[in-house]
Parts: C-alpha cells; structure tokens; sequence
C-alpha cells in the first residue's frame, strides 16, 4: 500500500513539475494577452481595444516623447470596453509611485456603447467573468493564475506556438506590450478580410443601442484615476469609411460626446479620425504595421504640441 501511495504521489510530482516547466516557457508568443500581465506596474500605459493593441506602437511614441516607459495595456473590444472590471486592472497595473505619467486612452463607439441584454431590460456587461476580471495578479510570471483561469488552450500549444512565431496569422506581444500580429498584406486577402469585418460589424451593431451610461461614468473615473499620476489624452484611432459610417449609426454624436466629457475632465481629446485616408489597414479596423507606426508618430507629434501649450 506504501508503494502504491509513493508511485502516485512521484508520478502527481512529474506532472505538476512538467506543467510549472510549461509555464515557465509562456512568453508573448503564448496568447494576445498573457504578457501583459507578467510585467512589472507600468509608469506610462496605453488603454483600450485591439486597435490601441496592434495601432500604438510605444516604441515609435517614446523617442518623440523624450520617454522609454510607454506600455500598451489594451485588449480587445469585448474583453476591455470601459468599466469597472477593465479599472479594476488598470489600477493594479499602475505603479503607485508614478508622478510624471503618460496615458494614452483609446475611445470609440464600441467600448463606450450600451450593449443590449436579454430583452434589452438590462445592460449586457460583455468582460464579466472574462481574464480581466479573473485575473487579480498582473506582474506574476510566469502568470499561474492566467494560464490556470484563462489560458483557452492546451498547454502543450504553449510549446508549440513558441515555434510558430512570425508564422501567418500568428500573434507576439513584444516587451512593451505592443501586440504584434502577422497577416498576408496581399490586396485579395485585404479585400477579403475587410468585407467580412464590415459584416460582423454591421451585424454587432444590432446588438447595441447608442451610448452606455455606465460606459461613460466608467471612463470618467479611468480618467480621475490617472490624472492624479500624470497627463491623461482621450485619443480616437482611425478607420476606414465604411467602418465610420457603422460607428455613425451607433453614436452620432461621439465626437461631441468625447469633447465635452475631456472639457470637463480637463484632459485632451485628439480625434485622428479626419486623417483616416493617410493610413493604410489590414481590415479596416485595425491599422497595418507600417501604418500603425506611422500614426504613433503623428499622434506623439500631437501630444508634444498639447505638452508645450
């Protein structure tokens, strides 16, 4: 009976050791997120969706900034409209002894949109359960709690993602955050991938209903949270027309929206909006690499105008 119990506590031994082996290997090949919560409190952050994840680029920001501290802290749509949840994280990411920070706040219609319930009798807080909220430690690496809570895959593709890096279709959070992602850039696949984002879109816009109060209220305190650690910059990321005309029928009025809630926060909005056709995107959603660098440029460019004012 001794026996037995040493064989299986030894092989539960293996298995446990293999799989901390597994985790130790996690880096930013592993996810579009997991990454990002093995870093250190961050001074300077960029917030808000994929756009803000693959279209800031802090390394093009930080030398125009005169800084080598941006990290970018943004997610996807679902997983980080303005709320609670996402403040929540945001809070913790955030080093409590900062005093002369950046933070970039990505805005659109979309993290800032009443998403309709059951019924619409109820706002639909789309992140509740999500890896934002499960996730409680987000400097841990490597992060046990994220690959254990959240971690949608095998773990043995922790292995095997590490050597698919720069392959098609492939994601890489590099060091500073930024979410790296490889996709052909031929015109076909472009054209194709941008017909089938317009229809999602237009079909998610079925599932919302103007601006969410709750949004609102939720990005005005991010706001007052990160003003007492530095300048704070409401920033509105391009897209392509038809992508705008869909984001027209949700919130008309976002733009209006966006300038009253910066005056009365006394923060910046820059809408870059205007400058859509200056850039060129992998889906109309997303700016591509070049363009992405490009556009972090042309923003920090802004910022430093706003710094000197």
């Amino acid at each position: 009976m001794k026996q037995i119990i040493f064989k299986i506590t030894a092989f539960s031994f293996l298995i446990l050791i293999s799989i901390f082996f597994i985790f130790s290997l996690a880096d930013g090949t592993t996810d579009a997120m997991y990454f990002k919560f093995t870093t250190p409190k961050q001074n300077a952050m960029i917030i808000g969706s994929s756009r803000a994840a693959q279209g800031l680029h802090p390394q093009e920001l930080n030398p125009v900034l005169q800084r080598d501290d941006i990290f970018n802290y943004a997610f996807q749509i679902p997983s980080s409209p303005y709320g609670e949840i996402y403040l929540e994280s945001i809070k913790r990411k955030v080093s409590e002894q900062t005093i002369n920070g950046l933070f970039i706040l990505e805005v659109n219609p979309w993290t800032t949109g009443y998403r309709k319930g059951v019924n619409d009798e109820k706002e639909f807080i789309i992140e509740e359960g999500g890896f934002l909220e499960n996730t409680k430690y987000v400097t841990m690496n490597p992060n046990i709690e994220y690959l254990y809570e959240s971690y949608n895959g095998g773990y043995i593709n922790i292995l095997k993602d590490k050597t698919r890096k720069g392959a098609y279709q492939t994601f890489f959070v590099e060091n500073n955050g930024w979410l790296h992602v490889t996709i052909e850039s031929d015109l076909i696949s472009k054209a194709e991938r941008t017909a089938a984002k317009m229809k999602t879109y237009r079909n998610k816009l079925i599932g919302f209903n103007g601006m969410s109060e709750y949004r609102k209220a939720s990005l005005v305190k991010t706001i007052t949270f990160l003003k007492q650690y530095g300048k704070v910059y409401l920033v509105r990321i391009p897209v392509i027309e038809a992508m705008l005309e869909i984001e027209n029928e949700l919130q008309s009025n976002f733009n209006d929206e966006m300038n009253k809630i910066a005056i009365e926060n006394q923060v910046s909005y820059i809408n870059m909006m205007p400058e859509n056709k200056h850039y060129d995107y992998t889906d109309g959603n997303h700016l591509d690499i070049d363009s992405g660098a490009q556009f972090s440029i042309d923003l920090a460019e802004k910022i430093k105008t706003l710094q000197n004012q």
